[in-house]
């Protein structure tokens, strides 16, 4: 799939998530956290910083301190945009989630969003396989999502409300908070604000 070159490059900010600090932080009026043009072969990539998302939800760390409990964000996400040197344009939404087991999911349209007018759109996932995290003692699963250019226009104007993980034999649903909605619209304005200052690769 053409799209292997970007998640070469969006694999390394997996660390990012676990760095973010937490959602009372105030957010940037444009939280571009990347926005790089490769020397060699003119690769153009741009990503947000990575938004918290969901609740927080008990880990499997127990320590005495905490009454036998420790929390992390259920997720986090970060939208951004890949141009190949032949053309290839894409959108991507990056979902890195929390999982107490070991979930399994393989690529396809596994990932549905639901905006706040009620509108339902699935997106082709790009899965990887989870990862411990010894300090939580949970999975970590990222979700590397394609978005058409008609949802990416759709997420400019509604936000947004839930985020659905469909593994083999378990749905995970993600709610969105009223803040976390509008940090994630702001996040692709911020995606094509960037883009209108450079090449104007993209269209209104």
């Amino acid at each position: 799939m053409r799209i292997l070159f970007y998640l070469v490059l969006v694999l390394p900010l997996k660390g990012a998530f676990a760095q973010l600090p937490d959602s009372t932080a105030q957010p940037t009026p444009c939280p571009i956290a990347l926005d790089t043009l490769d020397e060699f072969d003119s690769t153009r990539l741009i990503a947000t910083q990575p938004i918290p998302i969901g609740f927080l939800v008990p880990t499997r760390n127990l320590t005495a301190e905490l009454e036998g409990e420790t929390l992390t964000e259920e997720a986090k996400a970060l939208f951004s945009y890949a141009e190949s040197t032949d053309n290839v344009r894409s959108f991507f939404l990056t979902l890195v989630v929390t999982e107490h087991k070991v979930r399994q999911i393989e690529p396809g349209m596994n990932v549905f969003l639901k905006f706040d007018n009620g509108q339902v759109y699935k997106l082709y996932n790009v899965p990887d396989r989870g990862e411990l995290n010894r300090d939580i003692i949970m999975w970590l699963y990222q979700h590397t999502c394609v978005v058409p250019l008609e949802i990416y226009h759709l997420m400019k104007f509604a936000q947004v409300e839930k985020i659905r993980i469909n593994y083999k034999g378990y749905k995970r649903t993600i709610a969105l908070e009223p803040d976390q909605r509008k940090a994630l619209q702001d996040a692709v304005l911020c995606v094509e604000q960037r883009l209108r200052q450079g090449l104007n690769l993209i269209k209104p």
